[in-house]
């Protein structure tokens, strides 16, 4: 049973309320962290104050959040595959428990469901007359990643992070036989989500990475990757959604690919871009 799973089966969908949501959102997306946090840490994380984490452990049906908090950390640790409990963030330098976090957000990623999820997607821009990849905030970076190096595997991938109405119009273009790459992670916009609808609504096809099973975004996906991106600091770990467009990627490399990369770079010697040229 996943975290999220765990959390669902305690409350029926939308009786939380916006603040205990977040509390919520903050134990699915990092039950690490959350399995040994004190109500206050909760409550920086996920901007609320402590009560509302205890009322949010009450609503969830505990008498308050070190009760909640011991039931988390006991399927939270059971969940772990790799055998290494050592999780009390005194245990190990941040730097060496950053890396072990991440390496277990990428092992959480190999899921079956995602990896179907990730072939599909590639298929999908594959097939595609044009792909649009959209985001926001601290998902620009990966949508950066899966947009050029995409293109150099002579793709039609263009990139559309500017301004909301720029993006608007960008996605108004999309149509059938057009594919969408939605990617959110953290906190999820209006601009977002409207604009991947619009995307399934003007018949494109539209794939979307994103932290949350349960995220709006998830309603509107033909494709759906989840990718986890717990932190051992404030703000999410992009190292699982990076690793996701990178399964994509290598699920794009073919003959063709091969061949328009090579293009590429011989394009590049021929203007003589790169100062490592032979």
């Amino acid at each position: 049973m996943t975290i999220e799973s765990w959390l669902a089966e305690r409350t029926a969908p939308g009786t939380l309320g916006p603040q205990a949501e977040r509390v919520a959102h903050i134990l699915a997306r990092q039950p690490q962290f959350a399995s040994y946090a004190s109500a206050r840490g909760i409550a920086e994380r996920a901007a609320v104050n402590v009560s509302t984490v205890v009322r949010t452990a009450q609503q969830l049906g505990f008498e308050g959040w070190p009760q909640l908090r011991e039931d988390l950390r006991a399927l939270y640790l059971a969940s772990v595959s790799s055998g290494d409990t050592t999780l009390d963030s005194a245990a190990t330098e941040p730097a060496a428990q950053m890396l072990r976090q991440d390496a277990n957000n990428i092992a959480a990623l190999a899921t079956p469901d995602n990896l179907a999820a990730i072939r599909a997607t590639a298929r999908a821009i594959k097939a595609a007359r044009r792909t649009l990849v959209i985001s926001s905030g601290s998902g620009a970076g990966p949508a950066h990643i899966l947009s050029y190096l995409g293109s150099i595997a002579g793709h039609d991938i263009q990139l559309a992070l500017d301004s909301a109405t720029s993006q608007a119009v960008q996605v108004a273009r999309l149509g059938a036989g057009d594919c969408l790459v939605t990617i959110n992670n953290w906190r999820l916009t209006r601009t977002l989500r409207g604009l991947t609808r619009l995307a399934r609504e003007r018949g494109a096809t539209v794939s979307v990475l994103t932290d949350l099973r349960s995220s709006p975004l998830a309603d509107d996906a033909d494709h759906l990757i989840i990718t986890p991106i717990e932190a051992t600091h404030p703000g999410p770990s992009l190292t699982g959604v990076v690793a996701a467009v990178q399964a994509v990627l290598s699920e794009l490399a073919d003959d063709d690919a091969a061949r328009a990369s090579g293009r590429v770079q011989q394009l590049w010697q021929e203007l003589d871009l790169m100062d490592d040229q032979p």
